[in-house]
C-alpha cells in the first residue's frame, strides 16, 4: 500500500499529466476545428450564391457543427464508438444555438455598418466570431467528452 506522501506525489503527478493535456488538446481541437471552418467557409460561399447570407450561415453551421462534433469525439478527445453519440451531437447542435446567435449577430453588425458589405467581409467576420465561439465549444465539449479523471471516455 502506497504511504501518503506517495499518494500525494501520484496525485500531483496525475494533476500535472492533465493540465498539460489542455494545451495539448487545445492545439488538437483548433486544428480539427480549423478544418471544419474551412468546411464552413467552403459551404458558406457555395450556399451563399443560392441563398442570401442568414439562410446560407446556417445551413453551412449546421452541416459543419455535425461533420465537427464527429470529428472532435474522434481525433481530439479519442471517443471511440458510438455510445453518447447522441449526446454529444446534441451538445453540438446546442451549441450550434449559441454559433448561430453570435454569427448571426456579427453578419447584422457588419450589414448595420457597411452599406454593402464584400463577401470576403462577411467571410472575414463569420470567421472571427466562429474563432471566439470555438473556445466556448472546446470547454463545453472537454467538460463532457472527458470523465472526472481527465482520462477521456471510450465507448
Amino acid at each position: 500500500m502506497p504511504t501518503s506522501s506517495k499518494m500525494r506525489a501520484e496525485i500531483s503527478t496525475d494533476a500535472r499529466a492533465r493540465w498539460r493535456s489542455i494545451p495539448v488538446q487545445l492545439v488538437v481541437f483548433a486544428c480539427v476545428g480549423g478544418a471544419f471552418n474551412v468546411l464552413y467557409g467552403l459551404l458558406y460561399v457555395l450556399l451563399r450564391e443560392q441563398l442570401s447570407a442568414q439562410p446560407a450561415n446556417a445551413l453551412a453551421l449546421v452541416l459543419s457543427t455535425i461533420a465537427g462534433t464527429f470529428g472532435h469525439r474522434y481525433v481530439t478527445f479519442g471517443v471511440r464508438g458510438t455510445e453518447r453519440t447522441v449526446e454529444h451531437q446534441a451538445l453540438g447542435l446546442a451549441l450550434l444555438g449559441f454559433g448561430l446567435a453570435v454569427t448571426a449577430g456579427s453578419l447584422w453588425l457588419l450589414d448595420a455598418t457597411i452599406a454593402e458589405p464584400s463577401r470576403r467581409q462577411e467571410v472575414a467576420v463569420l470567421i472571427a466570431a466562429n474563432l471566439g465561439t470555438g473556445l466556448v465549444r472546446f470547454t463545453a465539449f472537454r467538460l463532457v467528452m472527458t470523465n472526472r479523471r481527465g482520462s477521456t471516455t471510450h465507448a
